[in-house]
């Protein structure tokens, strides 16, 4: 099922890699290919190369390899850990020019001094070098010492490995060693990084890492910029990117050049940091739905298959999995790609204890959008692929313990602006399809046009006893924190309120299907989203604009008069700089008709048509639709220079948006075209 271009990567790959000394997997389909030797996938027995010729194949093959965290560990993490000048102007674009071991110093770093870092001449000395340490001296109350702390434990991933059919199973040690540097503890392949700057539930999307993210170390943890609950208590949602996009520059291949062993080239370019978006390959496979199975384990080394039972967990027990067919999955597990474990923290004894399970679900089906939009494949091998937009933002869900919901949705599980209330994310990680969608569509879509039938096969892929490691044993998110509803979180309706009482009547009919349960409540006609910065860079930062907020308030003032009745407007300006924001121009606005959210996260790729990737911006537009978007009749997202001007017989917005309604139209689409000014919305 692998095509020839990556078929000759792997040899390429196999060729340079010696296995015979530390890899002792055994490629035997008859025994499933899981004869166990306690140190396979190690960190520090992953399999060793042979001499490269060059440096440039010794660190590809040194990501490839999950070598990057063998460092980790002996990393000495200081302020100036953080590589000043990586980021650099290139004939091409933007580069990142990190070493792999520069990239272990930054997220180290970042962990232990805040994510937000700033030039010199940007600072205004030692205590505002990090723009989210500031942030949480703003807000009153927040996480205390007893609390859990957001954790990522990364786990090493040897790409080499997934040539194996069946597909090796993962087993993990219990820790063998802690360090006596706060926060960073290490296993035989797991590195775990605390996060003690999450301290706010109002603060979250500016102080959760995304800048220098550990995604960096382990590129199957999902690279999160947002977390919030429904209105309901029912789900916790996840806005996340694609952090390989942020690696996908490209540059023209010279004439008579030799490219390292194992880098394709594609139409004579080829990407400017190969190694790094090779490494990312793991990050492909999270928008890629995965069957599993819960299982019973007697024992967690034992071969035998007949020693495997079938069964549902027993309450309170964690529930085991294995990879499966679709014909064999669970029906929750049909779907899926991460397991989620929710604990509850009591502040008075100041325990934390495990309250429930569930797997995750997809908010859309990004192979069935690529089928619908008639590309062969969801992700490519070589990572030429950043024209699939809809592969930017991964969107995901986790279903919520059914005796907790209430207790979210009315905002108990929160106490002075943190949470008691967490969650654990565990991606299942298999090696990303590179096949056509239709070869492995659930169930739902079966017909003779939309299946190819026995293409991949689950059976000869994964085995029929992958067993998937135990939670404590696997690279994962930690103590997420769940914190209110978004709406209560930004003071727009009261904690404890119940929204229903606050929501709208609907004169139009609803023409959006929903369950009759889960039929959002609306408290809003129409709303905006803007993503907006007081300072910012051109693409490719050939230029510096400074006039946001002269843009904002006119743009505000001009909107809120067309008949918008509330706008949430991202705040970007921590991106560039600590010293000033959008607040005060916020702030000259009834509270009742503009929100802002802090929003300091950078664009990852600011190249101008060489494969950019504005992450920042996509993942705002994602947020605010799902946050609000839900309490609102109609949403429009636009930048500070666009203005959607009311026209005919129409004079607000809300007329536009009611004519829509009676039309049954769901998505309007407004063309850019000069217009005459409308002197009865000018003072």
């Amino acid at each position: 099922n692998i095509d020839p271009i990556s078929k000759k990567v792997d040899k390429h790959i196999n060729s340079i890699i010696d296995q015979s000394n530390n890899n002792n997997i055994n490629n035997n389909n008859n025994n499933e290919g899981n004869n166990h030797n306690k140190n396979n996938n190690s960190i520090n027995n992953t399999p060793q190369y042979k001499s490269s010729k060059t440096k440039e194949e010794e660190e590809l093959h040194y990501f490839l390899t999950g070598k990057i965290l063998t460092q980790a560990s002996e990393v000495k993490v200081t302020k100036d850990s953080i590589p000043q000048g990586v980021m650099q102007n290139h004939e091409h674009g933007i580069r990142d020019r990190r070493t792999a071991k520069d990239i272990v110093a930054s997220v180290l770093a970042a962990a232990e001094f805040g994510d937000r870092q700033y030039n010199e001449e940007e600072s205004d000395g030692e205590e505002s070098s990090s723009y989210r340490n500031i942030l949480q001296t703003d807000i009153e109350g927040g996480r205390t010492p007893q609390m859990p702390i957001l954790t990522a434990y990364c786990e090493a991933v040897n790409q080499t490995t997934w040539s194996i059919k069946p597909l090796p199973r993962r087993y993990n040690t219990q820790f063998a060693s802690q360090s006596q540097s706060s926060g960073f503890e290490s296993q035989s392949n797991i590195f775990s990084i605390q996060y003690p700057h999450l301290t706010s539930c109002q603060a979250l999307p500016s102080q959760f890492p995304i800048d220098t993210p550990p995604v960096d170390l382990d590129p199957f943890l999902p690279w999160i910029h947002d977390v919030f609950p429904s209105s309901d208590g029912k789900y916790v949602h996840f806005i996340a990117q694609n952090r390989r996009r942020c690696f996908n520059g490209q540059r023209r291949v010279n004439r008579g050049e030799r490219l390292p062993e194992g880098v394709v080239a594609h139409k004579n370019y080829v990407h400017l940091e190969y190694g790094k978006n090779y490494f990312m390959r793991p990050q492909a496979a999270l928008f890629q739905h995965v069957p599993v199975k819960k299982v019973e384990v007697a024992d967690e080394h034992d071969n035998d298959s007949s020693n495997l039972e079938e069964t549902a967990s027993t309450v309170g027990d964690e529930p085991r999995y294995r990879l499966a067919s679709h014909e064999d999955a669970d029906p929750d597990g049909m779907d899926t790609r991460f397991i989620c474990r929710f604990k509850s923290f009591d502040p008075n004894a100041a325990t934390l204890t495990i309250v429930g399970y569930s797997l995750s679900e997809f908010e859309l089906d990004y192979d069935f959008h690529t089928y619908r939009k008639g590309y062969l494949r969801t992700a490519t091998h070589e990572g030429y692929d950043n024209h699939m937009i809809w592969m930017s933002q991964l969107l995901f869900k986790c279903p919520i313990p059914e005796d907790w919901r209430d207790k979210v949705k009315l905002g108990d599980t929160v106490i002075n602006d943190y949470s008691t209330f967490y969650v654990d994310v565990v991606p299942i990680r298999t090696p990303p399809r590179y096949t056509p969608p239709r070869e492995f569509f659930q169930p739902k879509y079966h017909s003779p046009k939309m299946t190819l039938e026995n293409l991949f096969l689950p059976d000869v892929e994964w085995g029929k006893h992958h067993i998937l490691p135990k939670i404590d044993h696997s690279g994962r998110w930690e103590n997420i924190p769940i914190c209110m509803p978004s709406l209560m979180t930004h003071g727009l309706i009261p904690k404890g309120s119940d929204i229903r009482s606050h929501s709208l009547p609907d004169h139009t009919g609803n023409h959006v299907a929903f369950p009759p349960d889960e039929t959002p409540s609306v408290i809003h006609e129409v709303i905006a989203c803007t993503w907006a910065s007081t300072t910012f860079k051109t693409r490719s930062n050939r230029a510096q604009v400074g006039d946001g907020k002269r843009r904002l308030k006119e743009w505000l003032e001009f909107n809120l008069l067309s008949g918008f009745n509330h706008i949430y407007v991202y705040d970007n300006s921590g991106a560039f700089t600590n010293r000033d924001s959008l607040a005060d121009v916020i702030d000259l606005f009834p509270p009742e008709q503009v929100t802002r959210i802090d929003w300091p996260c950078k664009i990852c790729s600011n190249r101008d048509g060489n494969e950019g990737e504005r992450s920042s911006q996509y993942a705002a537009e994602s947020s605010c639709r799902m946050k609000f978007g839900a309490h609102a009749r109609w949403l429009g997202s636009f930048d500070t220079d666009e203005y959607l001007v009311p026209m005919g017989k129409f004079r607000s917005m809300s007329e536009v948006a009611a004519d829509l309604d009676r039309r049954g139209v769901r998505v309007a689409v407004f063309p850019s075209s000069p217009a005459k000014p409308r002197f009865d919305l000018i003072e």
